[in-house]
This record gives C-alpha cells, structure tokens and sequence, in this order.
C-alpha cells in the first residue's frame, strides 16, 4: 500500500488585520512513505546535539526573532541552527506547495475562509494526478486554528476517500518542523520583494542576497 503522508504548517490567523498588507499561508509538505527519511532526521539531531544546542523544535520565526528557548543564543549560533534545517530540507525526498491568501481581499473570518477553502481545494484540485499514485493519504496538523482544522478536513475529505486526519506535535515530527520552515521561507520571500523585512530579519540575514540565493532558491527547488 503506498501511502503519503502530509504535513501542515500555517503562518497568519483569522483576526483583524493588524498591518496591511498581510498574508494568510498555509504550506502543505508531502512525504512519500516509501522514501526512508530515519537516516535524515537522525543526522539533524545529532547535529544539533553534538553543537551544543538543547532544543526538541527548530522553531523558525522564534529562531530568526530571538523568541522563546533560542533567547539563550547567540545570532551566530540561531543562524547555525537554521543551516541544520536548511540542509534537512534540502536531503528529505519531500515536496511541498503553499496557499497564499492576500488579506486585503479576506478581510474577516467568513471572507478568509472561504477564499481559503477554494485555494487549498484548487491546489489540491491541479495535482490530483500526483495524489492518485497513493492509497492512502494521513494528515498531520497540530490543530493550533479551529477554523484552519475545520477548512482541511474538509477540503481533503471532499477530494479524497483515502485519507485520515491525525493530531500531530511539533516536537514530535520533523517534518512538520519543516512545514513551518518552508512556510516562514514563503513568507519572507513576500515580504523581501515587498520591502518590508523586519529588523530581526535583516540582522539575521545579513550576509548580502543569503537570503534569496541560498534559502530561497534552494526551498523553491522543493515545489510540486
């Protein structure tokens, strides 16, 4: 039985808008699983060990901002960090694809959800081909926003009859580690060609055009 499984990954919320322009994403991180990934997640932890750092979750934003366990670290050590998760991005048989919701155009929670239902369930409608190679599909979503968990079981309960939804830490999945990555990655490449990186970003990626020619251009390489 061939079996995929996917992992979940959202960035923005259903509240009022704070700041325009805004973005709701939503990144979907897809698995094959009969691609081995134990050798990957294996090298990266014990990567992470072996360099000093006592986390469970690369937690992206927080990484990058400073925020949460990474306030212990030096920005040296954050950006060492990252590298780990690029390069585990880069070596995983994965492929991804993200929704992008622009909120100027949903600007309340009836408006975001269902310009979000019909992204997804278009998404989702244009690689059907690459869904039918499975027969069996298992969503993986922390449930961390009711109206984004009602939206996917949805979406995916209309287009598929294989599928089983499952509650998933991520500290407990690398790959949703991941999801959350390349989702911070979609959104940093809007808001570099929008201009509006934040400080702590441009502290962080300091080094001249790192951030779109080594993170991302090697993330897009990913894309279904």
């Amino acid at each position: 039985m061939k079996e995929l499984s996917v992992f979940i990954d959202e960035s923005g919320d259903f509240g009022v808008i704070k700041e325009r322009p805004a973005y709701y994403l939503v990144t979907f991180v897809f698995h094959n699983q009969d691609d081995d990934i134990e050798e990957h997640v294996s090298k990266l932890e014990e990567s992470v060990r072996s360099s000093g750092f006592d986390v469970e979750y690369i937690h992206t934003g927080p990484v990058i901002r400073r925020e949460e366990v990474f306030a212990r670290y030096s920005i040296d050590e954050r950006r060492k960090l990252l590298y780990k998760m690029l390069n585990f991005v880069n070596r995983c048989p994965i492929s991804y694809l993200t929704v992008i919701v622009d909120r100027r155009e949903a600007t309340d929670k009836i408006a975001l959800s269902g310009r979000l239902a019909k992204a997804i369930n278009r998404s989702l409608s244009e690689r059907i081909e690459f869904f039918s190679g499975f027969d069996k599909i298992i969503v993986y979503y922390d449930n961390g926003q009711v109206e984004l968990s009602t939206i996917l079981n949805a979406v995916f309960s209309i287009q598929f009859s294989n599928v089983e939804f499952r509650k998933a830490e991520p500290q407990k999945y690398r790959l949703l580690q991941a999801a959350d990555f390349i989702c911070s990655m979609e959104l940093l490449k809007i808001k570099r060609v929008e201009k509006r990186l934040s400080k702590s970003e441009e502290h962080f990626f300091y080094k001249p055009q790192e951030l779109k020619k080594t993170f991302l251009k090697s993330v897009e390489k990913k894309k279904l």
